[in-house]
């Protein structure tokens, strides 16, 4: 439902929009909300630039940014601002995706109001400064290329390194908020409809086979998170074993103890092999967040997808939308690039998972059977009970005795972690676009 506050327009969470340009970003295809909100014609649309509603207020930088992503084949979202002809403002969540032979951009109510907020104030900034060098006499390349450096060290201290790193943070956040409003796919529709309720059907079903991969993925972020957090107490294990293997390995005692020296070289090993996973460890935590990251996003942009192609469906069933094969065309194109390149991503972040647990159970097992050694290693060369006299015995004997607590609780959450199922199964979904393939050849 529209309403209007101050010069603003506004519309409801279900209210989702697109159009489809070509490569040149003319506008080939919208559907009735986009049409709405912007009080343009659908025949004053097509064929127009599709900055025909863009807002004097929206830096240049911004679209610099986003272009540069889609010119990677990379999928880019962003807070934008529109104008529509009767000189009213509308905000939405833009989320746009490459094509073939042009670009979907799907836009959404923005329902993460903080983050919105903050960009936006950045936005500001960013186009105070670009009017400045406007009024200097720059060209519109000019402007694009110094406004997007400028935004793009505005993001920067926002915490996005870059625009594709706000567009992997923020997608998941506003799907997941459209799906708690209650945004869904419509009802199944009976399949004596035709086409066009089997491609509404098909993915509903989609949207259903992926609600419990949605929570399971917020669970792992979770976990890497807080793995990630304890970074400062693994490096402190790090150097702690580091030491205590130099420490060891530097004192043997009588040559002729043919049991310390034993003890020493099995110590210097395994606490060489711990060392070792430690070290790696920061890294390969970086490289599973990303992943999750990266597979977060592509499940938010698989339930987008199926919002948007089944509700459009159902607005083609209840006669809103009329000849609209070309829209569902790009629609189901967008769908199934998505999909297709879901499972590979999933099992990447499976493998990283099982490595990870496997390294961080070999650390714990390394640690243990160390310490095992170490007990016998102190207690051989006389610093069992009160001072030995030796420095290095002392300092190894204290070391002993703190134990790595830190690196048993990383090993239970990477458990933890490994134990979750990312419940995707590829040969379902590959039936379900086979069965949206199928009905959408019927129409066309």
């Amino acid at each position: 439902m529209e309403s209007q506050v101050g010069y603003e327009r506004l519309f409801d969470p279900q209210d989702i929009f697109f159009s489809t340009t070509d490569l040149k970003g003319v506008i080939q295809n919208t559907n009735r909300m986009f049409d709405t909100l912007s009080r343009y014609s659908r025949e004053r649309l097509i064929g127009a630039p599709h900055n025909i509603i863009r807002h004097l207020d929206m830096p240049a930088g911004l679209f610099r940014l986003i272009w540069d992503d889609l010119q990677t084949r990379r999928p880019a979202c962003g807070y934008i601002t529109n104008r529509a002809v009767d000189g009213l403002d509308y905000r939405v969540f833009a989320t746009i995706v490459p094509l073939r032979q042009g670009y979907l951009s799907v836009r959404i109510k923005p329902m993460d109001g903080a983050t919105r907020d903050r960009v936006e104030e950045a936005y500001r900034r960013v186009r105070a400064k670009e009017r400045d060098l406007q009024a200097r006499g720059a060209s519109r390349h000019q402007l694009g290329e110094f406004g997007g450096r400028e935004l793009a060290a505005e993001l920067a201290a926002l915490g996005f390194p870059s625009l594709h790193d706000m567009t992997l943070a923020t997608l998941p956040r506003e799907v997941a908020a459209l799906v708690t409003a209650g945004v869904r796919v419509p009802a199944a529709a009976p399949e004596g409809l035709g086409a066009v309720a089997r491609i509404l059907n098909a993915v509903a079903a989609m949207e259903k086979d992926t609600d419990a991969l949605v929570y399971e993925l917020d669970e792992y972020l979770r976990l890497i998170t807080t793995m990630e957090a304890t970074h400062d107490s693994a490096r402190a294990v790090e150097a702690r074993v580091g030491r205590i293997g130099q420490l060891v390995s530097h004192d043997v005692g009588d040559s002729a103890q043919t049991k310390v020296l034993m003890l020493s070289e099995r110590i210097a090993e395994l606490t060489g092999i711990a060392g070792a996973e430690l070290n790696a460890l920061p890294s390969r935590l970086k490289v599973l967040h990303q992943s999750v990251t990266e597979l977060r996003f592509s499940v938010a942009l698989m339930r987008l997808l199926t919002l948007m192609v089944g509700r459009f469906a159902q607005s083609i069933l209840d006669g809103t939308e009329t000849d609209a094969v070309h829209s569902l065309t790009d629609l189901c194109e967008a769908l199934e690039s998505g999909f297709r390149g879901l499972g590979p991503v999933l099992q990447a972040v499976s493998t990283q998972v099982a490595q990870l647990n496997d390294a961080l159970r070999t650390v714990t097992s390394s640690l243990d059977r160390a310490a095992r050694r170490l007990g016998q290693w102190v207690d051989l060369r006389g610093g069992g009970a009160g001072s030995s006299g030796s420095p290095i015995i002392d300092e190894v004997a204290q070391l002993t005795s703190r134990g790595f607590p830190e690196v048993r609780s990383l090993a239970e959450l990477a458990a933890e972690c490994r134990g979750l199922h990312l419940p995707y199964d590829e040969r379902i979904a590959a039936q379900r676009l086979a069965a949206v393939r199928s009905a959408l050849a019927e129409l066309i």
